[in-house]
């Protein structure tokens, strides 16, 4: 009789056990999906839609360019907490121009990364941190980001930038969103942002970066015309 009344409390303590754990991870997808509700009156015909993670993505239009905002949950760290990084892409077309990306203290985990997919190391320009890696895409690359080294310098100077990159299809930029809570990393291995809401202004001024880039392409290309 008491084996079986210890049954019955250990399979009710286990059954409260598992709804907590579901509870709070239903609570965590509830709060991702706010996350970028700050900035949708930053973009035009914008949409929202939601992975099965519970990340937004966030698509739409500023001046007349298709922008896409993108949040990746970075758990493959060795050293350091979790991260939440924003990827910004704008689509606007150079296929005259080559292609480069700069990521900045790289430790060779980063799955989201574009730099890896360009096969030319390039050297860094003075003008950038030394603890970048700069890829291109073939052997003009070098030319357009020494050229590019002054508008990159200004938005390396942001901490929270990652990964500058310039394709023949766009412009990109990786941001840190968030930075894992400790606790629960160190405990269950869980990825719990606090103060994550990427808000409109941080947009914004990711947004800027974008234009600062646009606007240096755009010379060189009616340089290189002229």
């Amino acid at each position: 009789m008491q084996v079986s009344v210890l049954l019955v409390v250990a399979m009710i303590g286990c059954a409260a056990l598992v709804w907590l754990a579901w509870r709070g991870h239903s609570l965590v997808l509830q709060s991702r999906r706010a996350l970028l509700d700050d900035c949708s009156d930053v973009l035009e015909r914008r949409r929202v839609e939601h992975a099965g993670d519970g990340f937004p993505r966030l698509e739409g239009f500023d001046r007349g360019r298709l922008v896409r905002v993108d949040l990746v949950s970075d758990t493959m760290t060795i050293r350091r907490l979790p991260q939440l990084w924003m990827v910004l892409t704008r689509l606007e077309a150079r296929p005259e121009l080559a292609e480069i990306s700069v990521l900045v203290r790289p430790t060779g985990m980063e799955f989201y990364s574009l730099t890896e997919n360009h096969p030319h190391r390039l050297r860094v320009p003075p003008e950038l941190p030394a603890e970048c890696l700069a890829r291109g895409s073939d052997a003009f690359a070098q030319r357009l980001l020494d050229q590019m080294a002054p508008t990159l310098q200004r938005i390396f100077a942001d901490p929270r930038i990652k990964e500058v990159g310039v394709t023949k299809k766009g412009l990109r930029l990786v941001w840190q969103a968030a930075e894992g809570r400790r606790g629960e990393h160190l405990l269950m291995r869980q990825c719990i942002f606090d103060d994550a809401k990427v808000s409109g202004d941080a947009l914004r001024a990711r947004l800027a970066q974008l234009d600062a880039l646009s606007c240096a392409l755009h010379g060189l290309a009616e340089a290189k015309a002229a």
